[in-house]
């Protein structure tokens, strides 16, 4: 009777040691895999801080470069998005030719508008490399022959390049008035160029420029002297900005964008490059 007792607790010994290590091995293996996640698992392999939107400017905030007038530098988050004035989409440039619809009656004030400057291409005297870029306010086409855009100079004449052509302008297209027609002196502008054939025709300490048709002022723009302008960077009023912030000077910006080696600025392209703040 004792022989079959003891045999009986040498099996529940062994049982009660081969489940333990049973389940021992079925622990290990377990241990060796990863763990399947659910979508909401995606932080368990995040090292570090999660990463937050950088948020603009406030209104209210201060530029340290935005120099007197308030002209800083505001690079545009994605310059390859579309660009939106006054709620009117900019046609890409791969988008083909625009149906000619013609605008009715003659030009008038507000057809044309003032949109970027190079006030200065270098340092020094004798510049011919200045200009401005001029855009179309209207969703159809300008006819602009004979349109004149001038600089007063003081008591004498004022400069004047006038469009001699029979040059239509597509909507919310744009043309460039420079210094001179030469790409060799404007650094290679692109597109429509009229000239004024003159050096030094926009003034660093502030100036005015104006639009013409006949007696019919269609633009006007006076500008201050900039304390942060840089020789060979344009001044511009982004894409983005509505229409009626154009008089406002912290709404421009110095731009960014490169069309010729050491000079920035966008003649004759959307000004995509910098942001309205």
């Amino acid at each position: 009777m004792a022989v079959t007792s003891s045999r009986s607790w040498r099996s529940v010994i062994l049982v009660l040691t081969g489940a333990s290590v049973l389940a021992a091995c079925t622990l290990g293996e377990g241990s060796g895999k990863k763990k399947k996640k659910s979508p909401g698992d995606w932080e368990d392999d995040f090292d570090g801080e999660i990463p937050m939107v950088e948020q603009p400017l406030e209104p209210d905030d201060v530029n340290d470069n935005s120099g007197a007038f308030g002209a800083g530098e505001r690079p545009a988050g994605d310059a390859s998005g579309p660009s939106v004035r006054d709620g009117g989409t900019v046609r890409p440039a791969d988008a083909g030719p625009v149906p000619k619809v013609y605008c009715d009656g003659a030009l008038a004030a507000g057809d044309l508008a003032i949109v970027e400057m190079m006030i200065s291409s270098r340092s020094g005297s004798n510049d011919s490399g200045e200009w401005v870029e001029i855009q179309s306010t209207r969703d159809c086409w300008l006819k602009l022959q004979g349109v004149a855009v001038e600089s007063p100079r003081g008591a004498a004449a004022p400069n004047v390049a006038t469009i001699s052509d029979d040059f239509e302008l597509e909507p919310h297209g744009t043309f460039v008035v420079a210094g001179s027609s030469n790409p060799a002196n404007n650094h290679g502008i692109q597109g429509k160029v009229v000239s004024w054939e003159a050096t030094d025709v926009l003034k660093n300490d502030g100036d005015t420029v104006t639009v013409k048709s006949g007696t019919v002022q269609i633009d006007t723009l006076t500008y201050p002297a900039f304390n942060n302008l840089t020789p060979g960077r344009a001044l511009s009023f982004p894409v983005d900005c509505a229409w009626s912030d154009r008089a406002s000077w912290p709404r421009w910006s110095l731009t960014f964008a490169e069309f010729a080696p050491g000079f920035k600025g966008t003649p004759n392209a959307d000004n995509a490059d910098v942001a309205c703040f």
